[in-house]
């Protein structure tokens, strides 16, 4: 907010003091909006860790708290988010083969920012029909 205030043309008193006014009064606090980002990032955006990193990246939270707030990331939290995320997708694959059905899979899941042990247990439990063994993320 720092240099986007100054960037238009707000001179550094005039910001200090608007910046110091809203810390006092909570409206802004990083570690609040990262907990929160990390949060829609899975439930809503269904990213995994390195999908969530940069999220939080382009949204201009500094590597310290993003790594503080990943740490708080369970593996199965993000086993939970892949397996939900490709039960969303089977919905719309209907009758495509099952290696095309893996490939597209593996592939949504990369880009997402999903490892590789994450994908393969959440393609796999898909596949074979396991996914109802896994508690819901939320």
């Amino acid at each position: 907010m720092l240099e986007w205030l100054k960037r238009k043309g707000f001179d550094s008193g005039q910001v200090t003091g608007v910046i110091t006014f809203l810390e006092n009064a909570g409206l802004i606090n990083d570690k609040a909006l990262a907990s929160d980002l990390l949060a829609y990032s899975m439930e809503r955006k269904y990213l995994g860790k390195k999908g969530i990193r940069m999220f939080l990246m382009k949204r201009g939270i500094e590597r310290e708290l993003i790594d503080k707030t990943l740490s708080t990331l369970s593996p199965d939290m993000e086993d939970r988010t892949a397996l939900a995320l490709v039960e969303k997708k089977m919905e719309t694959l209907g009758n495509v083969p099952r290696d095309v059905v893996k490939r597209r899979l593996w592939g949504m899941l990369q880009r997402r920012g999903f490892p590789f042990e994450v994908i393969n247990r959440a393609v796999n439990a898909i596949l074979q029909g396991k996914s109802q063994e896994i508690p819901p993320a939320y």
